[in-house]
């Protein structure tokens, strides 16, 4: 037999191995997120503008490695002074506790308003009739993660005048600025710890 048939017979070995030993298994480290109902403080009546909100939040933590958990454990937990909790690092931890929650999120809309307006709002004679959207938004976030003890509360804003198109709007404004406070939080979309082999 020449060696390069003896090559090729240990290569189809090898192979034949690799196919018919299995894999470590891998298991997920699967955090578990506590969402907090929305505190409207902007008193906003919009309901498309607060599930948004609320969207935005949920979709930053995607299965398997992190699980939103039931809207009415979370609500049953925070039954009142639910700004105070959030704004206090002591009574989220003790929510986290109480929900045996990884993290606690907490979205505070603080100010949602927009008004239309043109040239001569502001008194101006100018032959540009063109129509502006004023708005101005503030949202912030609380957030607690058990893992390391860490409290953090981040804000977002959104104000000016914009042209008024189609796509102009208050929903978009609201949208815009959740895209940038979710962006600020610390959390991966796959954790640095998010696959361990089992058994270990």
């Amino acid at each position: 037999m020449t060696r390069f048939k003896k090559f090729l017979i240990l290569i189809a070995f090898l192979q034949l191995y690799i196919i018919l030993t299995p894999l470590p298994a891998l298991a997920y480290n699967t955090y578990h997120v506590a969402v907090v109902p929305l505190v409207n403080t902007a008193n906003c009546q919009d309901e498309e503008i607060l599930e948004l909100i609320q969207t935005k939040v949920k979709n930053k933590f995607k299965f398997p490695f992190y699980e939103i958990m039931s809207v009415e454990s979370t609500a049953g937990a925070v039954q009142k002074d639910t700004l105070k909790n959030l704004k206090d690092k002591a009574a989220m931890e003790q929510l986290a506790n109480d929900l045996s929650a990884d993290i606690v999120i907490g979205i505070e809309l603080v100010d949602a308003q927009s008004a239309t307006v043109t040239s001569s709002f502001w008194g101006l004679y100018s032959d540009d009739d063109d129509t502006y959207l004023d708005t101005r938004v503030l949202i912030k976030c609380y957030a607690y993660t058990v893992k390391d003890g860490t409290y953090l509360s981040l804000r977002a804003s959104s104000s000016g005048l914009e042209p008024m198109r189609v796509d102009t709007n208050l929903y978009n404004s609201v949208g815009k600025a959740m895209d940038e406070l979710i962006g600020k939080l610390p959390y991966k979309r796959v954790p640095a710890d998010a696959l361990t082999l089992k058994g270990e």
